[in-house]
């Protein structure tokens, strides 16, 4: 009797970790699908090819003026930066 309790609980065990890593791979399915779908835009759309290069490049449009702010260290590059 108590093996056959032992095999059930083990057997639960499983079955709840094969839910958790189901729900795993559809999470990351979906994020695959959602970077797939990103990836054609940007091959494809010269909008989204422009926004890109604007916000990650710093690029602008003829005649635009960027202002630039210069980015928030972290407590260890302030200290790394110190003598």
């Amino acid at each position: 009797m108590h093996q056959l309790k032992r095999a059930f609980d083990e057997y639960s065990h499983w079955q709840s970790r094969q839910a958790v890593l189901e729900k795993e791979l559809e999470d990351l399915r979906a994020e695959a699908k959602k970077n797939r779908e990103f990836l054609e835009r940007l091959r494809r759309d010269p909008a989204v090819q422009d926004a890109i290069a604007r916000k990650e490049l710093g690029y602008g449009k003829v005649g635009e003026r960027l202002y630039r702010m210069p980015e928030k260290l972290s407590n260890k590059e302030i200290q790394e930066s110190q003598p």
